[in-house]
């Protein structure tokens, strides 16, 4: 499964991504930010995934779901004052 995540101020799009328990996930994490200082973190908890995104760049991660649930993903990078509405779900049914 490839997922195109764009990363911009308060926003992480798709805010909700949904997947099957063995899928292999890849985030394709872009920061669209014109402005140079304005990175952007990706953090899953879970499967211990932390990226830092710089403006412009786009970053991947490749990630086997093991296991079934709703996990939160967020930002890592403190980046405005809607620093904390930058996160979104992965949501991954059981087989």
């Amino acid at each position: 499964v490839l997922v195109k995540a764009v990363l911009v101020r308060s926003t992480i799009t798709p805010t909700s991504v949904e997947v099957r328990q063995g899928d292999t996930v890849t985030f394709a994490l872009t920061n669209i930010e014109q402005t140079t200082d304005e990175l952007h973190g990706f953090g899953l908890l879970d499967w211990n995934t932390n990226l830092v995104v710089d403006p412009g760049e786009t970053k991947t991660v490749t990630l086997k779901i093991d296991r079934p649930g709703v996990f939160p993903y967020y930002c890592t990078n403190f980046c405005s004052a809607l620093h904390q509405e930058m996160q979104g779900y992965l949501i991954v049914k059981p087989k």
